[in-house]
């Protein structure tokens, strides 16, 4: 994949029962109040050009019927806590994958993105987990996914285009599999729950592209609600829903250093949190995964444990915590203790998880001294991507300012900064019913 290769536009969905994408009838709705689509789009990007687009790759495009969208993602808070099943805290973004499709009945899957006019092609039936990791496997592995969960896609042809940054923190593979489940589900007449997409997304990255993240990125993606930040128990999916604050604006500035959550420091974070586990369990057999350790149980094993293995586990106890602590802070607008969090956390990440760098270590320090800031840290996985800025928005001008001349005269390099907005997560909507706008790119500030 490359940066902006993949993602969307979005839509209000309706179908009765809070968590379904297939959705019908929501074009009136998003059409008004505050779910109207008008006001965050802006380029005339429409139809006619995905068409030349999609033709460009060799895809027919003449017998779409299925159009899905799903935004990238940004952690407030709640780092590499998700695969020990604890709590993180996402918002969708309106940063996002846009995909359409046809069927077909031949067992074929023609998908072509606007990635440079690229395309690849495949039978149903032969898809596997290949050794060559590259961004084919983003997209074919939703469909394998889907195959192995029992759903038939008979076949399709596919077109992917968007604008979340590859490499960024923003999860830009979780919102291409997250549509592309999504799109796959419609095209094959099966309704499924936005957790149940999620799940087979999830399923795609970590068995066909060996990526083993945790589920937030992909509940998220496909369940983010506009205005709202997600508060996730990854153990149980019990999702909160928590309104942010109007006067705040989310300010994501990129370190310049691509991450890659397929490299091998990733796994090897997880699996010293698994070696302490293990010597954990020696005292406390009832404790699963990190989110069951206490603070006490930590201090209690702290002699058994491997300077290392101790500063992972205790990252991700006191990170659990800290997501609690933003929620309540998030509920009563209270700005200074969420940004001391927020530094909290990024400490934790470069100190006891060891997963920032110099670039994201600047980025926070910079944006510590600038005009309106509530708190920073990196968000995503860290070794690169992305800090995310919590702002005061009537100084996110200035901020923006502030912090990419500070950046550049600390770091000697660039940052590009984005404002994004919490954003619904996975739509999927019938070609015939769809807006025309759904068409068009979102408007961002870059």
């Amino acid at each position: 994949m490359a940066a902006g290769a993949f993602g969307a536009s979005r839509q209000e969905g309706n179908h009765g029962r809070e968590g379904h994408v297939i959705l019908d009838d929501a074009a009136e709705k998003s059409m008004s109040g505050n779910h109207r689509i008008a006001d965050s789009f802006d380029e005339a990007f429409d139809q006619y050009v995905w068409t030349a687009r999609a033709e460009k790759c060799g895809i027919d495009q003449s017998k779409w019927t299925w159009l899905a969208s799903a935004g990238g993602r940004v952690n407030i808070i709640g780092e590499h806590t998700d695969y020990h099943e604890g709590f993180v805290f996402p918002a969708a973004i309106d940063l996002r994958t846009r995909v359409v499709g046809a069927p077909r009945q031949d067992g074929k899957l023609n998908v072509g993105t606007e990635n440079e006019g690229n395309s690849v092609s495949a039978a149903v039936a032969d898809l596997k987990p290949s050794e060559k990791l590259d961004w084919r496997v983003y997209v074919l592995g939703p469909f394998w996914a889907l195959r192995e969960s029992g759903i038939d896609v008979k076949g399709a042809d596919v077109f992917v285009t968007g604008n979340v940054p590859f490499g960024g923190g923003l999860s830009s593979s979780a919102s291409v599999e997250v549509a592309l489940v999504g799109l796959g589900a419609a095209l094959a007449g099966v309704q499924l729950e936005k957790a149940e997409i999620a799940r087979i997304a999830r399923k795609a990255e970590n068995e066909f592209c060996r990526v083993p993240c945790g589920i937030m990125d992909q509940m998220a993606v496909a369940c983010g609600r506009e205005g709202h930040a997600m508060l996730l128990d990854c153990r149980t999916l019990e999702i909160t829903h928590v309104p942010f604050p109007d006067d705040w604006a989310i300010v994501v500035a990129d370190s310049g250093v691509k991450h890659s959550v397929g490299g091998g420091e990733y796994a090897k974070r997880q699996a010293q949190g698994a070696s302490a586990l293990e010597k954990v369990r020696r005292r406390f057999p009832s404790v699963k995964l990190g989110r069951d350790v206490t603070a006490a149980m930590l201090d209690e094993v702290q002699n058994d444990l491997e300077k290392v293995e101790y500063r992972r586990l205790h990252h991700v106890v006191t990170e659990n915590m800290r997501c609690d602590e933003a929620r309540w802070a998030i509920e009563h607008h209270d700005a200074p203790r969420l940004g001391a969090l927020l530094y909290g956390s990024h400490r934790s990440l470069a100190a006891d998880y060891e997963v920032s760098c110099f670039e994201l270590d600047a980025l926070v320090e910079v944006a510590a001294a600038c005009p309106g800031i509530i708190g920073a840290r990196l968000t995503g996985a860290g070794f690169g991507g992305n800090t995310i800025n919590l702002v005061h928005k009537d100084k996110v001008k200035e901020f923006r300012a502030a912090l990419e001349k500070g950046y550049r005269k600390k770091v000697g390099k660039r940052t590009v900064t984005r404002v994004v907005k919490p954003s619904e997560g996975l739509v999927v909507t019938p070609i015939d019913r769809a807006d025309p706008r759904c068409f068009q790119e979102a408007e961002q500030e870059a």
